[in-house]
């Protein structure tokens, strides 16, 4: 992760101090590829908050169970174990005498019951499940608006996007005076601006374009593009 990415993933963490806020905003306003990495990550974010939970059910978690947990050893493997596996005895004579004869009575019975071919069972795999997320929707971009203003009240935003109604999308207040609001626009070119305390009416500073409202202003540009 370079530096320009952990910065985009400390502001999306709000792990900046005001100064670093400033510092990030100004750095998007010039930079266009550090302002696509941010929205894009806003918008993955943006998605991922809304795919379904998903819980699996008994009978899955059951069969998984059986999967995992050991299968119990077969005779034959028990058998093998007392013999390969090294333990730490006190011999005698006597005692010496008498494994030695378990061992041959175990190694004669051994001989015995090995099977004369070995016919391997395949096993089903437990089922696996999938989610398939699927949407009707139409192609949209999460567009961030940021806008510092430590001394406002409330900030709302009016645009070509909500039919320049300001009471339709509202900016929230973070620390240090920063507002943002993250809005879903379908890709195109859109004016907007901001309204601060329900009266004053001013342009997006990190616009990158603006354009005159025929009354003697300008609104901010908004191009918005996949």
């Amino acid at each position: 992760m370079d530096e320009q990415e952990l910065m985009v993933q400390r502001f999306l963490d709000q792990d900046l101090t005001p100064e670093e806020r400033v510092a990030f905003l100004q750095s998007v306003d010039v930079d266009p590829s550090l302002r696509r990495s941010w929205l894009n990550l806003e918008m993955v974010m943006a998605e991922a908050a809304q795919l379904p939970r998903i819980t699996p059910s008994a009978k899955f978690m059951s069969q998984l169970k059986a999967k995992v947990a050991p299968s119990p050893l077969s005779l034959w493997d028990r058998m093998r174990a007392a013999i390969t596996v090294p333990h730490t005895l006190e011999w005698n004579l006597g005692g010496a005498m008498v494994a030695a004869c378990v061992a041959v009575v175990a190694m004669v019975g051994v001989v015995k019951m090995t099977p004369e071919r070995i016919v391997e069972v395949p096993v089903a795999a437990a089922p696996v499940q999938s989610v398939v997320a699927s949407t009707d929707r139409e192609s949209k971009v999460f567009v961030r608006l940021v806008l510092l203003q430590p001394e406002a009240q409330s900030v709302a935003v009016a645009g070509d996007f909500n039919g320049w109604n300001p009471g339709q999308t509202k900016l929230e207040r973070s620390e240090g005076g920063m507002w943002t609001a993250t809005i879903p626009l379908k890709p195109g070119r859109y004016q907007y601006m901001f309204v601060i305390d329900g009266k004053q009416w001013i342009a997006d500073p990190l616009a990158g374009e603006a354009s005159g409202d025929g009354f003697g202003a300008e609104n901010a540009v908004l191009d918005v593009s996949i």
